[in-house]
């Protein structure tokens, strides 16, 4: 299966509002959850407080002549319910239902026939002050760095920050890159000096833009 189809995601509609739902017995499969489905969908009902016909609404099928519920879900709760799995296959499906979404809204808008060229604005920078803007990536790095190191043990403590703690551990990885891209381009008439503050450019170059698992 590809990252282009992860599990089936359909239009409905909860209290006559247009949305975008998948069925929960799919996302149990993908996300790999070592618990039977009805226990699985009901404990995380009840442990983060998804509301019946506002999150989720269930639909009674037969099959084989015996009647089976299906909970059909909003990609809202799909998101969290992949993000408190805490593990990689949770971050995938987070991310694909975040494409879904984007998707229907650019459909949804009109189209245009040619999009304009983005804004463009000239600053001057000091180069002590790019130095410090390096420096701040890199402090960023070690941060989420440091995020994806602690967020294992938190869980097995079951921490009740251990969801937030890995938000900030695997969120924000795209901002890590594309900064870090942005500030090679303007920094790259500068060369690395070890004894200087231009050391920073080391790791700066040295950045790995497909790494998941960041180094602290």
């Amino acid at each position: 299966m590809t990252n282009l189809n992860l599990i089936p995601v359909f239009n409905g509609s909860i209290q006559n509002q247009p949305v975008q739902l998948c069925n929960a017995r799919d996302l149990h499969s993908f996300l790999e959850v070592g618990k039977v489905f009805g226990a699985w969908i009901q404990d995380r009902i009840n442990e983060y407080g998804f509301i019946q016909d506002e999150d989720y609404f269930v639909i009674t099928e037969r099959t084989n002549g015996r009647p089976r519920k299906e909970y059909h879900i909003t990609l809202d709760m799909g998101k969290e319910l992949g993000m408190v799995e805490r593990n990689e296959r949770g971050r995938q499906i987070r991310q694909y239902f975040i494409r879904c979404e984007r998707t229907l809204k650019a459909l949804q808008q009109p189209q245009q026939l040619a999009l304009p060229e983005p804004e463009k604005f000239t600053f001057e920078f000091t180069e002590y002050e790019l130095q410090q803007l390096a420096w701040l990536w890199f402090a960023f790095k070690r941060g989420i760095g440091t995020f994806q190191h602690i967020e294992r043990a938190f869980n097995v403590l079951g921490s009740n920050m251990s969801s937030q703690i890995y938000g900030q551990a695997y969120e924000y990885l795209s901002v890590l890159r594309s900064t870090n891209q942005i500030l090679n381009r303007i920094t790259s008439d500068f060369d690395i000096d070890q004894m200087t503050n231009w050391r920073v450019l080391q790791h700066l170059r040295d950045f790995n833009q497909k790494a998941v698992k960041i180094d602290f």
